[in-house]
């Protein structure tokens, strides 16, 4: 009986540790994947190569669009200075009729040229065998909100 508890035990132990690893080198990839994107626009400028996001991301995204975010990006803030890790979490999801795989979410703090914001960077690994692709990136800034507010109260003067 003792016997079976104390296997219980380090079958129990070896979970835990599995899971912990997976856990952290889950982070350590995605991270990997965002420090050569944000070091790609230190390069060669601008908001990002499009190379770095998913299938995914381009199905449930007008590039047309796309690019004119990215055009409102440089406009507000300039070239990208400097980033720093603020939070992350990461989440394995079965599948389902939905996207599966692992999800990591980070959060960077980001300094430009003329500001600063909030980056979120959401990638996607969808199998053991692939590499984390950006599926979400949203950028959250003042100085994008205040040119949006001038866009709007532009279209609004011309139409009334």
């Amino acid at each position: 009986m003792k016997m079976r508890f104390v296997l219980g035990f380090w079958v129990v132990v070896w979970m835990v540790c599995s899971s912990a690893c997976s856990y952290i080198n889950g982070f350590d990839s995605a991270r990997k994947v965002a420090d050569r994107f944000f070091e790609d626009r230190f390069e060669n400028g601008g908001v990002g190569q499009d190379e770095y996001y998913s299938k995914v991301f381009w199905d449930n995204t007008d590039a047309a669009r796309w690019q004119n975010v990215k055009k409102l990006v440089k406009l507000s803030l300039g070239e990208l200075q400097s980033y720093s890790l603020l939070s992350w979490n990461l989440q394995d999801k079965l599948p389902t009729g939905q996207l599966s795989g692992t999800f990591v979410v980070l959060v960077f703090e980001t300094v430009y040229e003329k500001g600063s914001g909030l980056e979120k960077l959401t990638l996607l690994k969808q199998s053991a065998w692939a590499e984390f692709e950006i599926v979400g990136h949203q950028i959250d800034s003042e100085q994008i909100n205040e040119m949006v507010l001038k866009g709007i109260e532009k279209a609004a003067e011309q139409n009334a």
